[in-house]
């Protein structure tokens, strides 16, 4: 995690942050013949006040057929489902661990280009976790 001060979160959810980093569906869910495109990142939205973790990585398939290895992957590990998850937005599914919801969302960074930035391939994927002991993290 960068260094400097939490604006918004506290040190409790910079522990979450660490906690949701070692999750095991981060790297258990990669999508088979996908290479890692950075390393781990985990951290706290500051403006919003909630953690996160995830990974980014290049696939060689087809995003239907990312999405469905996804899906079936999530519900094999005890994922739900979120009623709230458009299917042409980030893709995702909830968990609950003790009294915390925890969201994975799956998502294609390039829908995020801006022209004139660094652009994103239309074959990279992130996965990602966020959850808040306060209940304000969504995917």
């Amino acid at each position: 995690m960068a260094g400097g001060p939490l604006i918004g979160c506290s040190a409790r959810d910079a522990s979450l942050a660490g906690d949701l980093n070692e999750d095991p569906i981060l790297d258990a869910a990669q999508f088979p013949g996908s290479s890692r495109v950075s390393d781990p990142y985990n951290g706290c939205d500051e403006d919003d006040g909630f953690a996160y973790a995830g990974r980014t990585y290049d696939h060689p398939g087809s995003r239907a057929d990312l999405i469905a290895h996804y899906r079936t992957t999530a519900a094999q590990n005890g994922w739900q489902p979120d009623p709230s998850s458009s299917t042409g937005g980030p893709h995702c599914f909830t968990r609950q661990k003790g009294h915390l919801a925890i969201h994975l969302s799956l998502h294609f960074p390039d829908t995020y280009n801006i022209p004139g930035e660094p652009q994103a391939k239309p074959s990279e994927y992130s996965i990602e976790l966020t959850a808040s002991h306060d209940g304000s993290a969504w995917c």
